[in-house]
């Protein structure tokens, strides 16, 4: 009815649908060269007067600006490198079609890649509530209850914990997701199914 306030829930609902939609729209958009020319700073040098990707914007300037190793880079790297990365893998020609059956090599990494975005969006922009986490550590990766319950205690010690910094130092040791801590490790299995 016109005029009648949503509630709690339904607000929650219509926020979680327009942040998939908005961060799917931006992720598939990288596909056009005429993204990244107006993605605006630090992949430009000058700041546009609007960004062509407002939410991919915010969280590369709120986190990945920030990890250690690219907060010192210098703004050729990312005015050039990136630029020259983005049009190779352009040139590259990935196929975003069923090929042969089954969903093309674009499909699938924009679709992982949305479903990580999508979840660090929505802490971004709506926050995300503090709850406890499961204590032993251990998940079963063929229960889809506990493959949830991994994905939820993974968002938890990124944002409130220091799992992020533990993952980068273990991802320098080894390129084995086996030697990740469990919740590592189902929280990436949440990430292949979703």
């Amino acid at each position: 009815m016109p005029g009648e306030e949503l509630s709690s829930k339904e607000a929650h609902a219509l926020f979680d649908i327009l942040t998939s939609h908005v961060t799917l729209t931006e992720i598939e958009d990288l596909k056009y060269p005429k993204t990244i020319a107006t993605f605006g700073p630090p992949l430009q040098s000058s700041a546009t007067s609007k960004t062509s990707s407002p939410l991919l914007r915010i969280l590369l300037q709120s986190f990945v600006l920030n990890i250690p190793g690219l907060r010192n880079v210098t703004s050729h790297f990312w005015t050039d490198s990136i630029n020259k990365l983005t049009t190779a893998l352009d040139d590259a020609n990935l196929s975003e079609s069923y090929d042969k059956g089954s969903v093309g090599i674009r499909r699938t990494l924009s679709t992982a890649l949305a479903s990580i975005v999508e979840s660090v969006s929505r802490g971004r922009l709506g926050g995300y509530p503090k709850q406890s986490v499961k204590q032993d550590g251990q998940y079963d990766q063929t229960n889809p209850d506990d493959v949830v319950k991994a994905w939820d205690d993974f968002l938890q010690r990124i944002i409130y914990g220091d799992l992020l910094d533990k993952m980068f130092l273990k991802a320098a040791e080894t390129d084995q997701l086996s030697d990740h801590e469990p919740v590592v490790q189902a929280a990436h299995q949440y990430a292949l199914i979703m």
